[in-house]
């Protein structure tokens, strides 16, 4: 059966919040996050019903049926915008917009089949910014795949473990 990507705006993200939410919370339950505080059903929540009302944010899901496989979602940030938690970055990125790739989840049974790749050039594509940034939890395999996959790190988030890098990478060069 074939994998059906569609694309949201933040008023039908938050419509869809709670199912989000399971799958949220099924994937940070693994190593290395281990239901850490900063990665539970709550604080997604919260964060969400935030970040859902944000200018240039778009959720992208993947679905079998009507099963939910995958997300992806992020939101404009404009220049000089940075996060406050993340050491900062060079110039030349905190002065131009990005895109803050915010979550990039993926069913356990469904990885390593490409849909995380599908999700993620589906949410870059076309997109005005200038880079995307992510956080990327250093003990994570998903680390490593971005890295493989053009990004690099630029900056640290050392305040909660388990600790992450910040990633980037350049939309500009990136064919889409």
């Amino acid at each position: 059966m074939t994998v059906d990507l569609r694309f949201h705006d933040g008023r039908r993200a938050l419509e869809m919040l709670e199912e989000l939410a399971g799958l949220y919370e099924r994937v940070y339950a693994e190593p290395p996050y281990d239901s850490a505080p900063k990665f539970s059903r709550a604080r997604f929540l919260q964060r969400t019903r935030d970040q859902a009302q944000a200018p240039g944010f778009v959720l992208v899901t993947a679905r079998r049926e009507e099963n939910l496989l995958g997300l992806a979602f992020g939101f404009s940030m404009a220049a000089g915008s940075w996060w406050a938690a993340a050491s900062p970055p060079p110039r030349s990125i905190l002065g131009a917009p990005k895109l803050a790739v915010i979550e990039l989840i993926v069913e356990g049974t469904e990885r390593g089949q490409g849909l995380g790749h599908a999700l993620l050039d589906a949410l870059l594509k076309d997109r005005p910014e200038s880079f995307a940034i992510l956080a990327a939890v250093i003990e994570a395999d998903a680390y490593g795949w971005y890295l493989r996959n053009g990004w690099r790190k630029v900056a640290e988030f050392r305040v909660e473990p388990p600790y992450s890098d910040a990633l980037i990478l350049d939309l500009r060069q990136t064919p889409g």
